[in-house]
């Protein structure tokens, strides 16, 4: 068979294709090539080189050698033009590229042109995977298995090696374990692969042992999920089952299924409440301590200090009971190489850390305590952890924690520093802020960070200079940036493609959709080169790039 060559620039487009979507879990600088490579394929394939060939015939030789540029070039552009008129015929591909316009028409507004570029360049694939996927030849149902396929293999690899490095305690934040592809998105692609192998599982016609095998990669990815802590994972995917399963109970016909889905329907969200509420019941108790009635010096005679004055606890014990202070420095130093009043690991105080842990054991804040604890208790507390609770790999109970606590702190300090939800909501009020201040026309493409930095000294944040972040809210960083006019202009483009071609309906573009959607209501996804990829490749791979649906 005869290979031209258009076969060969078609080739070249899938197999950058399949580059990229193997890096998601991985690399962007491989994503970047990919990207290029795509682009350069994409141009290729409208090389009329026929047309030219036959322009060159009518000439001499001399001809020839000094027209083959010219006319290759005036062949390329004609090419490009065809694609772009490819791209006009393809409305709702048009429409999502559109998000990419509003980026340049909010340099009208800008006055930070160098940050504005930069934003450009992030957002450079929301104006080239759609012009490529929107207007090339769309894959057949086999190629498109081919690539899931292979998305979820790069996600095992991916899963693998960065579970090695938190064996071995390669990383000071367990978030940073993931060091080239945030823990956000990675947490969103495992949200994604668990649903993909779930219709594999239940819908398509693949051999036993396959099915057996996609069950033990979603046990995997549960398993990593856990035990990277991952609680953006887990919370997407719990949302996202309780959005969808209503969707596919209505739908589904075959009774079994249909029973089955309803039944996880109810247990999921009810499933979900019950932990919750225990972890909050939990969190609340206070073990009953009679404090006109403690004792006054530790086992070696040293007297301790009790604040009967304060109400803070861990796991339900008061944290300034039965302190001293120089028993605790001094066992402390004995055991462990980071000095009592220096950081941990993690930047944190080592005397509060300790604190905190010892009081989570129902343990003295004296040299007892401290002898009582483990080797490995004493490498958690030089690495942050604060109760020893956290030390269950497969819970989720100190994420949760967390927020219960950094919502005890707000509530005491008023400062918000260190406590992601507490932060957020900080983020928030800045956005709202800055959105009253300019909900016309927006702060531009460029000067988001600069509009933020002001109104954080408008609210006397508390936050430290280095943490007062953007809104961590898509929806609110979109509004911000260009107005109620952009807002507006960024739900259409998000929606009408989706609504147009009917992708709601389509299996996987919908629990894409409801996965992303999700990750918008607290994280500026499109605002990071992977976050960006991840968003426009799914997207536009789920709706404009394959020939079938998967209707449910």
């Amino acid at each position: 068979m005869k290979i031209t060559f258009a076969d060969l620039c078609r080739f070249s487009f899938l197999l950058a294709l399949a580059g990229l979507i193997s890096m998601l879990p991985f690399s962007k600088y491989v994503i970047s090539m990919s990207e290029m490579v795509l682009a350069g394929s994409w141009i290729l394939q409208r090389f009329d080189t026929a047309g030219l060939g036959r322009l060159l015939e009518k000439q001499s030789v001399p001809g020839r050698i000094g027209l083959i540029l010219p006319c290759a070039l005036m062949y390329l552009f004609k090419g490009i033009g065809r694609g772009f008129r490819d791209l006009y015929r393809n409305k709702p591909a048009l429409v999502f590229l559109s998000l990419y316009l509003l980026h340049i028409a909010g340099l009208i507004f800008t006055t930070d042109f160098d940050y504005a570029l930069k934003d450009l360049r992030t957002k450079a694939p929301i104006f080239l995977i759609p012009l490529f996927l929107g207007t090339s030849k769309p894959v057949s149902r086999n190629l498109f298995n081919s690539y899931i396929f292979l998305f979820l293999l790069a996600l095992v690899i991916g899963t693998l090696m960065y579970s090695w490095k938190i064996y071995h305690l390669k990383y000071i934040d367990i978030r940073d374990v993931s060091r080239n592809v945030s823990h956000i998105i990675l947490g969103l692609e495992l949200a994604l692969g668990l649903f993909i192998m779930a219709w594999f599982i239940f819908r398509r016609s693949f051999p036993a042992w396959s099915k057996v095998l996609f069950l033990l990669v979603s046990a995997w990815f549960i398993f990593y999920i856990f035990k990277s802590r991952s609680f953006t994972g887990l919370a997407v995917f719990a949302f996202t089952a309780i959005i969808l399963l209503p969707v596919l109970v209505f739908r589904q016909k075959r009774p079994g299924l249909k029973v089955l889905l309803a039944v996880a329907m109810i247990l999921i969200p009810l499933g979900m409440a019950f932990y919750m509420q225990k972890v909050v019941r939990d969190f609340y108790a206070v073990r009953p301590v009679d404090k006109t009635r403690l004792d006054s010096l530790s086992s070696r005679g040293n007297p301790y200090v009790h604040n009967r004055l304060s109400d803070m606890t861990e796991n339900g014990n008061y944290l300034y009971l039965y302190c001293q202070f120089g028993e605790l420095k001094d066992a402390w130093n004995l055991r462990s190489k980071i000095p009592f009043d220096s950081n941990g690991v993690n930047g944190e105080k080592i005397t509060f850390t300790l604190i905190r842990f010892l009081t989570s054991k129902n343990l003295r804040k004296d040299a007892d305590g401290v002898n009582a604890l483990s080797p490995e208790e004493i490498l958690a507390i030089e690495r942050g952890v604060p109760n020893y609770l956290f030390l269950d790999q497969f819970s989720m109970r100190s994420r949760i924690y967390e927020l219960l606590w950094g919502y005890e702190m707000y509530k005491r300090t008023g400062d918000p520093t260190g406590y992601t939800l507490m932060q957020r909501i900080e983020f928030w009020k800045a956005s709202f802020g800055i959105i009253s201040e300019h909900w016309l026309t927006g702060v531009g493409t460029g000067d988001m960070n600069e509009a933020f930095q002001q109104q954080y000294v408008r609210m006397n944040s508390k936050l430290p200079p280095d943490q007062r972040w953007r809104s961590h809210n898509q929806f609110l960083s979109i509004f911000v940036g260009f107005g109620v006019f952009g807002f507006i202009w960024f739900m259409i483009a998000l929606f009408y493609p989706a609504w147009r071609l009917r992708g709601i309906t389509d299996y996987f573009f919908l629990v894409f959709f409801i996965i992303a959607t999700l990750s918008m209501l607290t994280e500026d996804t499109l605002e990071s080169q992977m976050g960006v990829t991840f968003f426009t490749f799914f997207y536009c791979f789920f709706l404009f790039g394959r020939k079938e649906y998967d209707r449910i």
